[in-house]
């Protein structure tokens, strides 16, 4: 099962484009965990977070991609599926 780790903070500009998005995607069942990189610090420091966005894209558990900076719908919708 395939799921992202999508990485944002309330301040951002990008992530503030990215986010209408990101819920669109949820809604249609696809599994992405938004994290606040303010409120979940320690997370943020595990996966080494430097930029936001960033999605780190997990399949079984492990982590198999990852990509920084605002992404359109089909972008992330080629992330997550491979196509």
């Amino acid at each position: 099962m395939k799921s992202v780790f999508y990485f944002t903070a309330d301040w951002c500009g990008p992530c503030k484009m990215v986010r209408p998005i990101v819920e669109e995607l949820k809604s249609e069942g696809f599994f992405i965990q938004i994290i606040d990189v303010d409120t979940e610090i320690e997370l943020a420091q595990k996966f080494k977070i430097k930029s936001i966005p960033t999605f780190i894209l997990f399949e079984d558990q492990n982590e198999i991609n990852t990509i920084i900076g605002a992404q359109t719908k089909q972008s992330l919708i080629v992330f997550i599926n491979g196509k």
